[in-house]
């Protein structure tokens, strides 16, 4: 598997205070040295209204066309969030 595949595959068993899912998302390909954390940009997309899911955009390099998404369901009072799914776009 290439480092982004493994780095990924770690992000989907990702529990963590929603607050924190962007940074634990940029030290994870950090640490798969997937790329610098400088050249790391995640954000939330947005809500997905129907299911109250969150959706991530991880960004590499200059990379943009070639995002990665995660998809985030918050717990109770927004507390954990639970990666659902990541994917290419």
């Amino acid at each position: 598997m290439s480092r982004l595949a493994d780095a990924i595959e770690r992000i989907k068993g990702l529990e963590c205070p929603t607050g924190d899912v962007a940074h634990r998302v940029t030290g994870i390909l950090e640490d798969y040295e997937v790329a610098n954390k400088e050249d790391i940009i995640v954000h939330m997309e947005g809500q997905l209204d129907k299911n109250g899911l969150a959706v991530y955009r991880a960004e590499i390099g200059k990379n943009e066309n070639q995002p990665i998404l995660i998809v985030v369901e918050p717990g109770a009072d927004d507390y954990v969030a639970k990666v659902i799914d990541v994917h290419m776009a």
